[in-house]
C-alpha cells in the first residue's frame, strides 16, 4: 500500500509558555476605535493598571530591533573633590552622584522632553478643542487637581505628571462634553494614573474607582472612572514617566546647600507648579520652565540670577529664558 508523505506540521502544538512566540504575525483584536485613535505601539500596562478591553498582542520578537553596542567609556580620572572654607562648591566641583552615568541620564531625559510622543500641542484648545475648552477652564480644573493632591497627601510629582496627561490627552481627543464635571472626571482620573505611577501599592491604599467616583460629585460611576483610565492610558501608548519641570528643578538643584539654596529650590517648585496653570507655558520645554523658575526664586532672593554653574548645568542662557520669564512673571510674586 502506498503510503503518503505526512506533512510534518500537520499536528505541530504551539510552545508552552515561556518558550516564546512564532515570528509570523498574529491577528490584533478589532479596538473598535477610529484609526487615529490607535498609537503606533501600544505597549502593555504597568503593574496596577486595568487592561484596555481588547488585547493587542506584542510584536513577534522577529521584529523587534537590536540596540546597537555602545563603546565602552574609559575609566574618568581621579576628581579631587576637597574644597577649601571660601570656596563655594560649583556645578563643577560639586560631587556628583553615579557620575558615570550623569551625561547619559541628561542626554536621555532632554531627548524625550522633545519626543512628539511626550510633548502636548500648545495650541490644543482652538485646534483640537475648538474653543470649547477655555484656558480658564484649564486652569480652574488645574486648581481643582491641585487640591485633589494636597488632600489626599499624594507624592511630590504626581500634579505635574497629571497635568501633563490631561494636556497630551485633549491634544488627540476633543472632548465629548463640555463641562466642569467632564472636566474634573478628567483631571481626577489623571491624578489616580499618575499617583499609582509615582507611589504603586501606597496609591491603591489611598484611591480606587469608587472613591474617585465620588470625589468628582458622585454622579460618575466606578464604570466610567475605568474606561476614562482605560481610554487615557492608551491615547498615551501607556507613556507615563516623562519628564516635567518639577523632574528638571530637582535635577538642576539636589547638590543645593545651606538655607539660603534650599529656600530657592523650594520656592521654584512652587513656581512651577504655578505655571501649570498658565496656558502660555505649553509652549516652553520643561527644562525651560525649570530654569526660569530658578532664575525668578534666584532673582527674589537677591541672589545673583543666574550664575555660569546655573548656565552650565541647564544648557541654558538668560536670553534662552527671556520669552518663558516673560510668560512666568505673573506668578513670580510667590
Amino acid at each position: 500500500m502506498m503510503q503518503h508523505a505526512m506533512d510534518p506540521w500537520a499536528f505541530a502544538r504551539p510552545p508552552p509558555p515561556g518558550f516564546g512566540f512564532s515570528c509570523a504575525r498574529q491577528p490584533v483584536a478589532d479596538l473598535s476605535l477610529p484609526v487615529d485613535d490607535v498609537p503606533a505601539r501600544v505597549l502593555p500596562p504597568p503593574p496596577g493598571f486595568s487592561r484596555p478591553c481588547s488585547k493587542v498582542l506584542p510584536p513577534p520578537p522577529c521584529e523587534i530591533p537590536v540596540p546597537p553596542k555602545l563603546p565602552k567609556r574609559a575609566a574618568p580620572p581621579p576628581v579631587s573633590t576637597a574644597v577649601s572654607e571660601n570656596e563655594k562648591p560649583s556645578s563643577t566641583k560639586r560631587r556628583r552622584v553615579c557620575s558615570d552615568y550623569e551625561d547619559d541620564i541628561d542626554a536621555n531625559l532632554r531627548r524625550t522632553e522633545r519626543s512628539p510622543e511626550e510633548r502636548p500641542r500648545p495650541d490644543y484648545l482652538k485646534t483640537v478643542q475648538q474653543d470649547w475648552v477655555s484656558p480658564s477652564d484649564r486652569a480652574r480644573m488645574i486648581e481643582w487637581m491641585d487640591e485633589f493632591v494636597r488632600e489626599h497627601d499624594l507624592v511630590d510629582g504626581t500634579l505635574h505628571h497629571a497635568v501633563a496627561y490631561v494636556d497630551r490627552f485633549l491634544s488627540v481627543r476633543a472632548m465629548r462634553k463640555h463641562t466642569d464635571h467632564e472636566l474634573r472626571l478628567l483631571g481626577a482620573v489623571a491624578i489616580f494614573v499618575s499617583a499609582k505611577y509615582e507611589d504603586g501599592q501606597r496609591t491603591l491604599a489611598k484611591l480606587d474607582p469608587d472613591k474617585i467616583s465620588w470625589y468628582v460629585g458622585g454622579s460618575a460611576t466606578r464604570e466610567e472612572v475605568l474606561d476614562v483610565e482605560r481610554r487615557m492610558v492608551l491615547a498615551l501608548g501607556y507613556q507615563l514617566g516623562g519628564p516635567t519641570a518639577h523632574t528638571f528643578v530637582s535635577r538642576f538643584t539636589k547638590h543645593a546647600h545651606g538655607e539660603e539654596e534650599l529656600k530657592i529650590q523650594r520656592m521654584a517648585h512652587r513656581l512651577t507648579d504655578e505655571s501649570l496653570r498658565n496656558y502660555a507655558c505649553l509652549g516652553y520645554l520643561p527644562s525651560v520652565v525649570a530654569s526660569s523658575a530658578i532664575f525668578l526664586a534666584s532673582s527674589a532672593r537677591d541672589v545673583a540670577a543666574w550664575s555660569t554653574d546655573m548656565q552650565e548645568l541647564t544648557g541654558y542662557d538668560a536670553t534662552n529664558l527671556a520669552e518663558c520669564l516673560h510668560a512666568m512673571r505673573p506668578v513670580a510674586h510667590l
